[in-house]
């Protein structure tokens, strides 16, 4: 069996807890981990400054871990504090995919820390900003108002409707975007081609890295390629049937530590 030199986990729903929380059994496992060779990757859809807290906590920074960011959309050096790679929704096709949205939903971007909403914020952008502890800025001027390009833009309105306009946007979008939801209120719009296996692939190339050497750990539709890509993948208890059908083993729940028990079983301590 060839030895694990990088784990791979998702955040929410996974590594951490219901209340959003790295529980201090988990944090004293990864530390350890990380001083016995161990490479963390943080693998996320939440952007940037929303994990940064997270890898901080697991002092990524002093042992050369790495972000990967809104999905895929920017991967983070966390010892030299930079990014070292991302790919961003161009600012010209906001204006056209604003339009496409239309008035049934709300969309919102991010800008200087904060998440920005067009119109009034409903109860899922309310989850979205508790979710990554980031303010929320209303505003009837999206276009106007967001002056950057976009790693990651989300839309949010009722279930049944989100479904049809993810269809549409894929389908109106098809050589540019890519449209997912992650929740069933929860529509995500990136750059085409992003995926959190694709970063994650391309940067253990860059660490000359092996897959096999890989250990990916996820709860959700959108870490299905990521686990697939993985010498060893598993689930908490808590993961989506899917998911645990494309894992290699079910782990414990993310309430009882299920990475940091995946880490002591499959990665010598």
């Amino acid at each position: 069996m060839s030895k694990r030199n990088f784990l791979a986990t998702d955040l929410d729903g996974t590594l951490l807890t219901s209340q959003k929380t790295i529980t201090p059994y988990s944090q004293e496992v990864l530390i350890e981990a990380q001083k016995r060779g161990l490479t963390i990757i943080l693998a996320s859809g939440r952007p940037l400054y929303s994990i940064l807290p997270f890898a901080q906590q697991l002092e990524l920074q002093k042992h050369d871990g790495y972000i990967i960011a809104y999905n895929g959309s920017l991967v983070w050096d966390c010892a030299k504090r930079k990014v070292i790679q991302e790919q961003t929704i161009p600012l010209q096709l906001l204006p056209e995919l604003v339009a496409a949205v239309g008035e049934d939903f709300h969309i919102h971007g991010y800008k200087a820390g904060s998440i920005v909403v067009q119109g009034e914020p409903d109860e899922w952008s309310k989850y979205i900003a508790r979710a990554n502890k980031m303010p929320l800025i209303k505003t009837d001027q999206f276009i106007q108002t967001i002056t950057e390009p976009q790693h990651k833009c989300i839309i949010t309105g009722p279930p049944r409707k989100l479904w049809h306009l993810e269809k549409r946007i894929n389908r109106r979008f098809a050589a540019f975007l890519s449209a997912y939801r992650s929740e069933s209120f929860l529509l995500e719009v990136v750059s085409k081609g992003i995926d959190k296996a694709e970063a994650l692939r391309e940067l253990l190339m860059k660490l000359n890295g092996k897959t096999d050497e890989l250990m990916c750990c996820g709860d959700g539709y959108n870490d299905l390629n990521m686990l697939r890509l993985a010498g060893i993948s598993c689930v908490p208890r808590n993961a989506k049937r899917l998911v645990k059908q494309a894992s290699t083993f079910v782990t414990e729940s993310n309430d009882r530590d299920g990475v940091a028990c995946a880490v002591v079983k499959y990665i010598t301590l």
